[in-house]
């Protein structure tokens, strides 16, 4: 997970951008009828993310005259649309995530832009700006159309949620097998707030993160084995255990990649420090 900068485009610049490619004069009146009560909906859904209380933003079905389908169309015809009028708004929060790294998972590349809040379920804040995350194919298909009920089932959200990832709370457990296998869970400190417990134990299991976080840790262990036993070569258990440690601190910047997790994994674990990582295939 990772954190990014709120986008610059403003609601009413974009909505500005869909209402003048509104070609039908009756769907453009309606949609300047309910102008203010969108830009209110913007508003709201701002301090409630500031506050951590996304729940209890309203689900509308239609607003004003305007029907939920009409409402999606804006996204869907003038900013995801590739000829869309708001197009380039889309680019820009779609690229803004460095290196075209996913700010859900932190492994994927980028390829959407996905709804933090379902367009689906709020409509009408299908074209506005914070509510527009970057994700990846994964985590884009795996959050779908999922909303919170409730606080702790809040996902951590890159423009507002920093303070979700300043402690370590991925935590990766080795199977000594055979063969050795990493596996993934999230483990939050014991002194968090319950509600944010819930909260990042929610999001690893929403974006799939245990499927993620696994398949690129394991997948890394062969080559791993095959850089313990040129230290091992050189300094036996002492240069095991300095490499292991050198590379979790490498990682400490990002205490919930699964980078990190696996190196503070293995470097804490004696069997494999000494020896287990030769039963690595």
């Amino acid at each position: 997970m990772r954190s990014l900068p709120l986008p610059t485009d403003t609601q009413a610049s974009v909505f500005a951008l869909c209402l003048g490619a509104t070609n039908d004069p009756g769907l453009q009146a309606r949609l300047t009828a309910i102008a203010a009560s969108l830009a209110a909906s913007g508003v709201t859904y701002h301090a409630n993310a500031t506050a951590a209380s996304l729940h209890h933003v309203e689900r509308r079905p239609s607003v004003g005259g305007v029907t939920k389908a009409e409402l999606t169309g804006l996204y869907e015809e003038h900013l995801s649309k590739t000829s869309g009028a708001a197009r380039a708004v889309y680019d820009r929060i779609r690229s803004a995530a460095p290196n075209n790294r996913c700010p859900l998972c932190g492994v994927g590349s980028v390829a959407h832009c996905d709804h933090h809040l379902p367009k689906s379920r709020y409509p009408d804040l299908s074209i506005l700006p914070f509510n527009l995350v970057p994700a990846c194919h994964f985590c884009n298909d795996k959050k779908r159309a999922k909303y919170p009920a409730m606080a702790g089932q809040q996902t951590f959200h890159p423009y507002f949620d920093q303070h979700l990832l300043k402690d370590p709370w991925v935590r990766a457990t080795l199977d000594p097998g055979p063969p050795p296998v990493l596996v993934f869970d999230a483990c939050p400190p014991t002194a968090w707030p319950a509600v944010d417990q819930d909260r990042v134990r929610r999001h690893f299991d929403v974006c799939g993160l245990a499927t993620t976080f696994t398949t690129n840790a394991n997948d890394e262990l062969p080559i791993l084995r095959d850089r313990l036993v040129l230290q091992g070569s050189r300094g036996g258990v002492p240069a095991i255990q300095q490499f292991l440690d050198d590379e979790r601190d490498v990682h400490l910047a990002r205490p919930n990649s699964w980078q990190y997790a696996t190196y503070r994994a293995l470097a804490a674990n004696a069997w494999f420090v000494s020896g287990g990582y030769l039963t690595i295939p």
